[in-house]
């Protein structure tokens, strides 16, 4: 087996601080070789040009998700044996057995402890070829039982077959009962009867030809109930016809199996369809830790937002007073200038986490109050020119010596952080960013650069996980502050051209009284 320095990892995640401690927990448990990506897309690059042993994918990233990459690795030849880990804080049931039905190897829960990951990382290697799927208990030998009812404690898999004909009971029963516990129903009344008992069946075999209740009937009951709802049906047919057999499966029922029923292909569906079903329930306790673990977040979100936000205020005036003492020497004021930027930072995260979901469901508690747009607006370019230096890029900035506008101070500068921000990246080497505040005839902040948006997004730029060319990019930078600008009661829209640039403006109403 190669050693384990020697084997290349894989790790696809958008958030840059979980790609740095995925990494780091990775190089410490001995692996050299790692390369992590920031999206699907730069994964898909480099697996086409490099070979690796596994993948960890983050699920849910913007355009290419994890589900999307797991797909395209099983479709290309050369990528489809490739071991595959999804890692993912918060799905549904249907998208985990979307992932197991893609052939997913195992799933790794968010939030988790090096030595989680280091268990499901050290098994997927070990067995490489086995999808999650694959990964059953052989049944187990005991006794068939073959009387109309519901056996009692049953120690092997069991199938219920229903069929109004006792000959084809006996040879159905005679291709399965080796492996399976049989249970026999001769009309749909008993059928259903049987089924809703527990111990429920694990697998029905149903036919759809039956005098009273046909199996069409007995599927619609079935699917009704919650508690057969999830028992996979087969449809038992000896017609034909196509559109009665797609009539069944757009019922719920798995699969079909034509009379006479061929011994290896019903040996085949049966053991298949109950194998889907088993990873179906194995992974509902971890999906209700998931949902669990997102409510969790949430309340934590909900109580961080209303416990850090007063004392990182508190934090962001102390320190622009600091700044402005002169008996403060420039080193202290660089370490207090770190100070406020981190603290905004912070701030920004609290309210994009969220905020920005209550404002996206309509749920958010808008409370205006007057705002110095002047003093904000300066505050963001203050900080922003930092980040400005880097790109070679200079702030110019314009406004009367005050205006108020109806809003909140710090919706408002989250949304102005997010565009300055953006005006700044977007801008050529040695360009300008001009930011222009407005307070006659209402308030206005507009933000240019002398960068064009790419023509693929101009006309999706304020949809969510829009982005084009920007490493690292979420494209939720115009997506939030629209939302944020909106949610104040104001607007906001944008120009572009290759000429001329690009300029957003953002209007707000003027502050009552």
């Amino acid at each position: 087996m190669m050693a384990i320095e020697k084997k290349r990892l894989l790790v696809v995640e958008d958030f840059d601080p979980m790609r740095r401690m995925i990494r780091e927990m990775l190089v410490s448990f001995g692996y050299e070789r790692v390369t992590v990506v920031t999206n699907g897309n730069e994964a898909k690059e480099f697996i086409s040009l490099n070979s690796v042993d596994c993948i960890l994918s983050d699920w849910n990233m913007p355009e290419v998700t994890g589900l999307d990459l797991l797909r395209y690795v099983r479709s290309t030849d050369g990528l489809r044996d490739t071991p595959f880990i999804l890692v993912t804080a918060e799905v549904s049931r249907e998208s985990v057995n979307s992932a197991i039905l893609e052939g997913v190897n195992e799933f790794l829960a968010k939030p988790f402890s090096p030595g989680g990951l280091k268990e499901k990382l050290d098994w997927v290697l070990a067995h490489p070829g086995q999808k999650i799927i694959d990964r059953r208990p052989a049944p187990t030998s005991g006794k068939v039982a073959l009387t109309e009812g519901i056996t009692k404690q049953p120690t092997r898999d069991s199938v219920l077959v229903v069929d109004d004909v006792a000959t084809n009971i006996d040879v159905i029963a005679g291709i399965l009962s080796k492996n399976y516990e049989i249970k026999i129903a001769t009309n749909g009344e008993k059928a259903l009867q049987i089924a809703s008992a527990t111990p429920t069946p694990d697998l029905i075999l149903l036919d759809i030809m039956m005098p009273g209740m046909d199996g069409m009937e007995v599927c619609r009951q079935l699917k009704q109930d919650r508690a057969t709802e999830d028992i996979p049906v087969i449809f038992l047919t000896a017609m034909s016809d196509a559109n009665d057999v797609a009539a069944g499966l757009e019922l719920g029922a798995v699969d079909y199996i034509t009379k006479p029923a061929n011994p290896t292909i019903l040996k085949a569906r049966v053991n298949t369809h109950l194998q889907l079903s088993k990873s179906r329930d194995e992974m509902r306790e971890q999906i209700d830790t998931l949902v669990e673990n997102a409510q969790l977040r949430e309340d934590v979100e909900r109580m961080t937002r209303h416990d850090l936000k007063n004392p990182l205020a508190a934090i962001i005036n102390r320190s622009t007073t600091l700044l402005d003492d002169i008996r403060i020497g420039m080193a202290q004021k660089e370490e207090i200038t770190e100070i406020r930027t981190a603290s905004y930072e912070m701030l920004s995260m609290i309210n994009r986490s969220l905020d920005l979901y209550k404002m996206e469901t309509g749920t958010y508690q808008f409370l205006p109050e007057s705002v110095d747009i002047v003093a904000v607006t300066q505050a963001v370019v203050k900080e922003s020119r930092i980040n400005a230096n880097d790109y070679g890029v200079s702030i110019f900035f314009d406004a009367p010596q005050a205006c108020h506008c109806e809003g909140e101070e710090l919706l408002c500068y989250s949304m102005l952080s997010n565009l300055v921000r953006n005006a700044v990246e977007a801008s050529p080497k040695k360009g300008e960013v001009k930011v222009v505040i407005q307070c006659e005839g209402g308030v206005s902040v507009s933000i240019h650069n002398q960068g064009a948006i790419p023509l693929e997004i101009r006309e999706k730029l304020f949809e969510k996980y829009v982005t084009a060319g920007k490493v690292g990019g979420t494209g939720l930078g115009a997506y939030s502050a629209k939302l944020m600008t909106e949610t104040q009661g104001g607007s906001i829209d944008v120009e572009t051209s290759e000429q001329l640039g690009t300029t957003f403006t953002v209007r707000l109403n003027p502050a009552k009284g």
